[in-house]
């Protein structure tokens, strides 16, 4: 597949007054519904099982099926969750790895809705393509998004990246990755400010991010350009710190919610008590500044050339929330949100944290 396929769908947006956003973003809601341990290991394609650890991102291929990226890893893992009315868990099965061509630092993993996959299938190269569903792989080493069929985990092209995402922070670059749910674009992020924008979060302060619109290739129109939004994650959160040690805030998670609206998930790390803190930020790009064209800086830029965003849920669970997906419709026009925790290889449990959405 040629590894220049991304352009955009011609898009018209409609213009909203500003008083009618507030009211829109007034309506969101999200509630914690419950928690579930997923197992301690995985099957694998061998008949054997293996730890289950470094769960980074999640997404939902439908019904009760689930995948989880994993980082530093040539494998997926596929679960099976099932959900109550209410968006509580009530119980997960088998769980399983999936082999991957590559491995690399794997943060995050979208689902590619059919009409998507026909539209991508319709750009690729003499060779044939594999059969769906295809799967959007973020990995910070390279960094890449990369295109991967989910059936024989086989690499079928990369996403085009603005060329600032080249430099990067160690282990803070590409974290995140999203299709929006009407197949126009695919929203991306690093985790803390590029270093030509400013600086990494301080135990004080926070980092400002680039969350990047890069929009969906259609052969038969012209392709407008890549959109950038500055975003401000906030400073680490408050902790009883014993001893010395670092503290990290960044953008681990996007959520797209279509019409330029997004869920924004945040992870902050102090060496103290609590260690983790998560937060859930709704955030709406329409009419915000475009900061595409500005090569740096962009931490020193006024607050007004931000986006705006609004805290929806924020906890301290004494885990490392790390991937955060839309899941199948609840009962009154609600949706299941999940959220994933990596244990990081140790005794800390791989959680899952469930949650109600309200808003539309």
């Amino acid at each position: 597949m040629s590894r220049a396929w991304f352009a955009v769908v011609a898009l018209t947006l409609s213009l909203h007054l500003p008083s009618t956003r507030a009211e829109e973003a007034a309506a969101f809601q999200l509630d914690q519904a419950g928690t579930l341990r997923l197992p301690a290991d995985a099957a694998t394609s061998k008949g054997t099982t293996a730890p289950l650890t470094g769960l980074s991102g999640l997404a939902w291929l439908g019904d009760d099926h689930w995948v989880a990226a994993i980082d530093n890893s040539d494998h997926l893992v596929t679960f099976r969750l099932t959900l109550g009315p209410e968006g509580e868990p009530t119980g997960v099965s088998d769980a399983a790895f999936r082999p991957l061509q590559h491995r690399h630092d794997y943060e995050d993993v979208a689902h590619c809705p059919p009409h998507l996959e026909a539209a991508l299938a319709a750009t690729a190269s003499a060779h044939s393509p594999a059969p769906p569903p295809w799967l959007l792989l973020c990995e910070e080493d390279t960094p890449a998004v990369r295109v991967v069929a989910f059936a024989s985990g086989s690499e079928l092209g990369t996403v085009p990246l603005p060329t600032a995402f080249q430099s990067r922070r160690p282990n803070r670059g590409l974290e995140s990755v999203a299709i929006d749910p009407e197949g126009r674009c695919i929203w991306t992020a690093s985790e803390e400010a590029l270093p030509a924008d400013g600086p990494a979060a301080t135990e004080t302060e926070g980092t400002v991010v680039r969350l990047t619109r890069i929009p969906i290739m259609d052969a038969r129109v012209a392709a407008p350009a890549v959109r950038q939004f500055a975003y401000a994650v906030d400073p680490p959160h408050p902790a009883v710190r014993p001893v010395a040690g670092q503290s990290l805030s960044g953008l681990v998670s996007i959520v797209a919610l279509g019409t330029e609206r997004l869920l924004v998930l945040e992870r902050s790390f102090t060496a103290g008590l609590p260690p983790f803190e998560s937060r859930v930020y709704l955030v709406d790009t329409r009419g915000a500044p475009d900061v595409a064209g500005i090569a740096s800086g962009l931490a020193a830029r006024p607050a007004a050339s931000r986006v705006v965003k609004r805290l929806l849920w924020k906890a301290a669970l004494g885990v490392n929330l790390e991937g955060l997906a839309v899941g199948p419709p609840l009962a009154n026009g609600r949706r299941a949100v999940v959220a994933v925790a990596d244990n990081g290889g140790t005794n800390v449990p791989t959680l899952l944290v469930t949650f109600r959405l309200t808003g539309r």
